[in-house]
């Protein structure tokens, strides 16, 4: 009978790197600010709407508590005169209504600070959370607001919930300062019965400012605290992929490969204009075999020889082989060959401190064409 044996290999617990950015649509990249831009140009910035109701909320109870008796005097005053004057003068009724008209502009002559102020908030408040932004994109139809999905998806958002939230804290603020002010100055509240009319009303509106101070101020610290969370969100919102990273990187600055390839035609082109120009050449100074540079000088029109063709390598081979071909003087030079190559671009004049070496090489080659013509 036949034993197995069998050998159990011991597995391996050692943890093994997993990247989990390889999950399509794995938004783990911050927003670039291409992205933010179209955001921006959608409407789509963080914004309380809390916080802007909160500081015109303030402003119009600061307005109430140092403005407000001078408004309701002089309205009150007003008032009583022109009712006065309308009864027991016997008015007729065009002298009537242009009293009331009247009474009606001093209104709002006495209301227009209040409004301003009012006004002035609203916008500052809008300002401080996404600056001067007027853009038409959010008014323009968008057909997926209708969707019947997308409205049941939002009912059973997060957000909805935060709103709820937000809503109960509200709710559970302003219910209990007043309560809470009313049961501590109960006993002093209920003394109001023994003080005149007239004090009483300031006494108790009084009271009533300072409460609602004290919601406001707490209304204002959630609607700070809802604006840290809008921030919060928007950014949360507006990450972004991997994948998209590079799809914008590619459509900003273009396909790699594209631009290599627009990059070596650029080069070939710039290549075969250069070899264009070398059967015009006066000489091709050499290295002898590594660098080639072709020089050109007209006696009369070039203040100073210019390099027309310059290059390393094969480039300066084929240079060469054009020059034999259309027998452009050739001139061995190691130094300055090597100078002009360091130094200088294509289409560059030869500097002062090159004047002597360069001489030497167009010396030489007016000799060579002179023995050749003598020959």
């Amino acid at each position: 009978m036949k034993h197995y044996e069998f050998k159990l290999r011991p597995l391996s617990l050692v943890a093994r790197p997993f990247d989990l950015q390889l999950f399509a649509g794995e938004k783990t990249e911050p927003a670039t600010e291409k992205r933010r831009q179209d955001a921006i140009d959608r409407g789509n910035v963080p914004k309380s709407q809390d916080l802007s109701s909160v500081l015109v909320l303030l402003v119009g109870f600061l307005m109430l508590r140092y403005y407000g008796g001078e408004l309701f005097g002089r309205c009150g005053e007003y008032m009583r005169y022109s009712f006065s004057h309308a009864i027991f003068s016997g008015l007729s009724l065009p002298e009537t209504l242009l009293l009331f008209n009247q009474l009606l502009l001093v209104l709002l002559q006495t209301m227009a600070p209040f409004m301003f102020a009012i006004m002035i908030s609203a916008i500052v408040s809008n300002l401080v959370q996404t600056g001067f932004l007027f853009r038409l994109g959010p008014l323009t139809p968008d057909l997926d607001r209708m969707n019947p999905i997308s409205g049941i998806q939002n009912i059973f958002s997060w957000k909805l919930v935060a709103e709820l939230v937000k809503s109960i804290l509200k709710i559970l603020i302003v219910g209990y300062i007043p309560y809470n002010t009313i049961r501590d100055q109960f006993p002093f509240l209920m003394r109001m019965i023994q003080v005149e009319p007239v004090p009483a009303i300031i006494i108790v509106l009084k009271l009533i400012f300072a409460m609602a101070i004290k919601i406001i101020l707490i209304l204002m610290a959630l609607a700070f605290a809802d604006w840290a969370f809008q921030k919060w969100r928007h950014e949360e919102n507006i990450r972004m992929s991997k994948e998209e990273v590079k799809e914008e990187y590619k459509q900003r600055e273009g396909d790699p490969k594209v631009k290599q390839k627009i990059r070596e035609r650029q080069r070939q082109a710039a290549s075969r204009r250069m070899m264009d120009e070398v059967p015009k050449a006066t000489v091709v100074v050499t290295n002898p075999t590594h660098i080639a540079c072709a020089l050109k000088f007209v006696q009369g029109e070039d203040s100073a020889p210019k390099v027309v063709a310059m290059g390393a390598g094969q480039i300066a081979r084929r240079i060469k082989e054009i020059a034999a071909e259309h027998k452009i003087p050739v001139i061995e030079n190691k130094p300055l060959a090597r100078q002009m190559y360091k130094m200088l671009e294509i289409g560059d004049e030869i500097p002062p401190e090159l004047y002597q070496a360069v001489v030497e090489v167009l010396m030489q080659v007016h000799r060579m064409k002179s023995q050749a013509a003598g020959a």
